[in-house]
């Protein structure tokens, strides 16, 4: 009977643990939140006809007691669904005689956005279609009545750009029946109906943002804040296993240092990852031996006791000739010292390694200006020492011409020598040289540099 083969399955599993502190992606209630006081203000003028329908009618018809009419309103949405506004209009009306008149209109109006409900899929819609109802005074010139009147009728907006929309308007204003000059005063009656159509500005901030869900942010504070509970209990507990085991460590390291077995079980106790080894002793123990004091006395003449500065026994006993040796060797090393020195003190060798400071192409700019502060300690090494300053400049021959790099060699060591006397060296302590184009070091950048070099007074 043969094997039935499965192919290899990698099997991905998270735990509960990474889900929960892995960061959220925020979700949207369908709420949207109330505006600012300096947001969503909107500016809306428009212009189109009136016409006048009163008691008594008068023998004109619909069309014939058509007017112009302008309208101009300033308003807010609070909510994408809800708004007011102020708005004036007014221009001229026919009356039932038929006379032209002359008329304003002052109202407030509730505004109600009855496709707000677009903003759950988006920020703004292109179409709103907004009722509204208002109060107001309305103002016969030629008359001389000024009567309350209300105001009705339905706006539609349609959305150019973020703070522009393109409104027309059917609107409605009843008032009473004097308003045209005749009729009774204590009765409604006199109407004016109102097609404009215009433009709205957006003042301030524009658009809505909709309210963050918080409820997977609780349930996530609430599993870290348990979760934060729990490490904490688990490294209390740790900390006191802690604190007993080193108890007992250095109770061991005494018996281990009384016995003389320190040193063999040192590697031992460090791995357990305390710092008991280098705590100060609690038993005095001598770590050297007479032989080693002598071989360090023999070695090292000028040896103070230290017993850190002696060989230890694991060291075989030198003999005679190796003690020989190695005198003749330091005597030939501490002979080399007092050469140099003396090179040094008659100014014919330099005081340590020089100092180099590398430019861009073609310029006397430093690649980094991080490198001055090598020319601050310079300058206060000098200054302190009294020291001679030598600056050589010189630039890459792999680039330009040869009187170029003669010029950009030049070029380097002044800006140089001028960045060491603003440090306070004196400049008769400065000595300048050019060595032009060279190709010394690689890669070729390096060579773009120039040298400082301390001498003795």
């Amino acid at each position: 009977m043969g094997k039935l083969l499965v192919p290899d399955t990698i099997y991905h599993s998270r735990s509960y643990n990474e889900l929960t502190v892995k960061p959220i992606n925020p979700s949207y209630l369908n709420v949207m939140t109330y505006s600012g006081w300096k947001d969503n203000w909107f500016v809306n003028l428009s212009g189109g006809t009136t016409a006048f329908l009163g008691s008594p009618l008068g023998c004109e018809d619909l069309f014939g007691r058509i007017k112009p009419a302008i309208t101009l309103s300033l308003g807010k949405w609070v909510t994408p669904a809800i708004g007011a506004r102020v708005s004036y209009q007014g221009f001229q009306f026919k009356n039932s005689i038929p006379e032209d008149r002359e008329y304003q209109h002052i109202h407030a109006d509730f505004l109600w956005n009855v496709a707000s409900h677009s903003y759950n899929a988006r920020d703004q819609p292109y179409l709103d279609i907004v009722p509204y109802v208002g109060l107001g005074i309305i103002h016969n010139k030629d008359a001389g009545n000024h009567p309350f009147a209300f105001s009705y009728g339905v706006m539609g907006r349609y959305r150019l750009s973020h703070r522009t929309h393109l409104t027309m308007e059917l609107g409605g204003t009843t008032t009473f029946r004097d308003f045209d000059g005749y009729g009774a005063s204590n009765k409604f009656g006199d109407n004016l109906m109102s097609l404009t159509a215009g433009l709205s500005f957006t003042i301030g901030k524009a658009g809505w943002k909709r309210v963050v869900d918080a409820r997977p942010y609780i349930e996530q504070n609430e599993w870290l804040l348990g979760y934060a509970s729990s490490l904490s209990d688990n490294n209390r507990l740790l900390t006191n296993r802690h604190k007993d085991d080193t108890q007992a460590i250095m109770e061991l390291k005494k018996i281990l240092e009384i016995e003389g077995l320190l040193e063999l079980y040192k590697d031992k106790l460090m791995a357990t990852g305390n710092n008991c080894i280098s705590q100060k002793k609690l038993f005095p123990k001598n770590d050297y031996s007479g032989l080693n004091s002598l071989r360090s006395r023999l070695l090292n003449h000028r040896w103070n006791g230290d017993p850190k500065e002696y060989l230890t026994d694991s060291i075989p006993i030198d003999t005679i000739a190796d003690i020989e040796s190695r005198k003749r060797n330091s005597s030939t090393a501490n002979g080399w010292a007092c050469d140099y020195l003396s090179e040094i003190s008659n100014g014919r060798s330099c005081i340590g390694a020089p100092i180099y400071f590398f430019f861009q192409l073609g310029t006397n700019h430093l690649t980094n200006t991080s490198q001055l502060i090598n020319l601050d300690e310079i300058a206060r090494v000098a200054r302190k020492y009294g020291l001679s300053i030598s600056i050589l400049g010189a630039a890459d021959n792999a680039t330009g011409t040869d009187e170029i790099n003669r010029s950009l060699g030049s070029g380097r060591s002044n800006y140089i020598s001028s960045q060491l006397i603003l440090r306070g060296v004196e400049e008769n302590k400065i000595t300048k040289e050019n060595v032009g184009g060279i190709n010394t070091y690689s890669p070729v950048e390096a060579n773009r540099n120039t040298k400082v070099v301390l001498y003795s007074p």
